[in-house]
């Protein structure tokens, strides 16, 4: 732990220099909130319409922030031979792919909560019923997507064409959590393939811990599909991450 601690500290600090990301991170939500209140005009003011608002805009981060920023820095530190240096250490090879991550994951945790509270003050939106269920959902959400980003970084060779690489990843991930067109307008088929892709569980949990009622069926398809995410993106980086 003290490793793992030691390494992200020094991830925090090389994010915080880096100012695209950061501008990023803030952003991303006021511009996704302000291209909601553009479309979705009375739907939002209503409690069902503001939390699916917040939850689309941390799913947003979730990309933005945690995948992409993973992505970067784990193709940037092996084009610099970082990798291959922290592997002669003591670190073994989780702690140091667990340390890119967790900056990152931590931001877009903050974020969300502020963004959050300041959702129930400015929207009206009630706070979390089952705020177990939200943290469930960020927590997954930001392991699945790191680890996206690493069996990413396995297929990016520069840094550059990770701009290009990412692009499927975003699309499927951003359809599936209705980002980009509301799930509810999907055919029949296509919805049920998109609520296993790996965002849509997370904005289901999100949805739940706000103002929904889940059964006890639903929240175990929905962790048990994150779940397995997890898993096939941590074999998937033990084959196949180039270091």
């Amino acid at each position: 732990m003290r490793r793992t601690a030691a390494l992200a500290g020094a991830e925090a600090r090389l994010l915080r220099r880096n100012r695209t990301a950061v501008f990023t991170a803030l952003v991303t939500p006021l511009a996704f909130v302000a291209l909601l209140a553009s479309t979705a005009g009375e739907r939002l003011a209503t409690p069902t319409g503001a939390a699916g608002a917040v939850n689309l805009v941390v799913a947003a981060l979730l990309l933005m922030v945690v995948f992409y920023n993973v992505l970067s820095a784990a193709v940037a530190r092996r084009e610099e031979g970082v990798l291959q240096r922290l592997r002669t250490g003591e670190a073994a090879d989780a702690e140091v792919l667990t340390a890119m991550a967790v900056p990152s994951a931590l931001l877009t945790a903050l974020i969300a909560a502020v963004f959050g509270a300041a959702g129930a003050l400015a929207l009206d939106l009630p706070l979390p019923g089952r705020p177990l269920l939200v943290a469930l959902g960020v927590v997954l959400g930001c392991a699945v997507m790191a680890l996206l980003a690493l069996v990413t970084a396995a297929f990016t060779r520069t840094l550059e064409s990770a701009q290009i690489t990412s692009l499927p990843v975003i699309a499927v991930c951003g359809l599936g959590a209705g980002l980009f067109v509301p799930a509810d307008v999907l055919p029949g088929a296509l919805a049920r393939v998109a609520g296993f892709t790996p965002l849509a569980p997370v904005v289901e949990l999100l949805r739940a811990g706000w103002i929904g009622d889940p059964s006890a069926a639903d929240l175990a398809t929905w962790t048990a599909t994150l779940l397995a995410w997890v898993v096939l993106g941590a074999l998937a980086v033990r084959a196949r991450f180039r270091w």
